[in-house]
């Protein structure tokens, strides 16, 4: 149910961006000749105005068909309009998901932002804790004792013995201090509430570093929250600094492509490889965040506003801000390109984009199955 709900609001973010688009087309004096809900095979439609309103087979997101999208064209046609228009109308969809994910933001500010790093969190602004730092299981090692006494991935682990567990320090001093020994650990399970916990008995392993005494890996999480007024800045703050290092992450993949190519053939994934993710990991990040809770839920889906907007706006072949990039350099150079032309640019470019995307999914397959 909950992959289900996610996927409604991954297309809900792609319509978003689409209205975007048409908004500003129709502001502008450009014929929307279709607003697409989904892809064709269409299965109902209805003229309203000069625009074809249809929803289609495919639930793959939607799409805005514009008159004259390629050349130079005429009235009431994309081609034919001023560069202002089309600047207005190709960065509309950036806006529309920029806009999603402050709301988001907003709202997470204002409930329980949970834990996103100190680089995107506004700490200079004054906020209280919604839920304290505690210390979440991100990964159990088989045949360990964490792994024999029950415990999961997304577990909290509170305390043990009364000694509270804020930092993953805190747990590696407990667990080192105590090696050998059996402990009593208060637990609270992935999905229940914030005063539900259990507790669990076990006996930690004995090293010579103490390191393996538990056999898990965690990860500090807590929530922020701010006051209503404050939560403003706050989720513009996060907003653009996401974007930022969204963008930055693209480039840096783009730089790397080389990398990813070869990497294919070496046992190792490149640290480019690592920090992307195609659809397999997209939807393997689903499957691990829907126990957590809704706000980690609504964290990812501003996190794929975010790359929707940032991807978007780069001056890549086939993507509003290469549509855009290609205006500029024909008003600037005041070159007539053919519709064929400009066509087949944009063709190659989205079949890159596929092929990069096919690329990431190898390496998704590749950190999931064999790494």
């Amino acid at each position: 149910m909950v992959i289900a709900v996610i996927i409604l609001l991954f297309i809900s973010l792609i319509i978003t961006h689409e209205l975007g688009h048409f908004l500003a087309a129709k502001r502008n004096g450009v014929d929307v000749e279709e607003f697409g809900i989904g892809f064709p095979p269409r299965l109902w439609g209805k003229k309203f105005r000069g625009t074809l309103y249809s929803i289609n087979l495919l639930p793959l997101g939607g799409f805005v068909s514009l008159k004259g999208e390629m050349g130079d064209g005429g009235e009431g046609t994309l081609g034919g309009a001023s560069l202002w228009a089309k600047t207005k109308i190709m960065l509309a969809g950036v806006g529309m998901n920029a806009l999603a994910a402050f709301l988001i933001f907003y709202g997470l500010c204002v409930t329980g932002l949970p834990a996103i790093g100190a680089p995107f969190e506004p700490n200079f602004l004054p906020h209280a804790y919604g839920q304290r730092p505690q210390v979440i299981i991100t990964e159990v090692v088989g045949s360990s004792p964490a792994d024999k006494a029950g415990l999961k991935r997304n577990d909290y682990i509170l305390s043990a013995d009364g000694v509270a567990f804020e930092s993953v320090a805190d747990l590696r001093a407990f667990t080192k201090d105590n090696q050998g020994k059996k402990v009593t650990l208060s637990v609270r399970s992935a999905g229940q509430s914030a005063d539900t916990e259990h507790p669990v008995t076990l006996t930690l392993n004995k090293t010579k570093d103490g390191s393996g005494a538990l056999g898990v890996g965690g990860q500090q999480t807590y929530k922020l929250i701010y006051n209503p007024v404050v939560a403003v800045a706050a989720a513009a703050y996060i907003t653009l600094g996401f974007i930022w290092a969204t963008i930055v992450g693209i480039g840096q993949l783009l730089i790397n492509i080389p990398a990813l190519i070869f990497g294919l053939f070496a046992p190792q994934i490149p640290l480019a490889a690592e920090a992307a993710s195609g659809p397999i990991g997209i939807i393997y990040i689903i499957a691990s965040i829907g126990s957590l809770g809704w706000s980690y839920i609504w964290l990812f889906m501003a996190n794929i506003a975010v790359a929707l907007a940032a991807f978007n706006f780069l001056p890549l072949p086939a993507l509003d801000g290469g549509r855009l990039a290609f205006d500029v350099f024909k008003k600037v150079t005041g070159r007539h390109i053919s519709e064929k032309a400009e066509s087949l640019y944009h063709g190659i470019g989205f079949t890159a984009l596929l092929a990069l995307v096919a690329l990431i999914s190898v390496y998704d397959v590749k950190k999931l199955f064999f790494h």
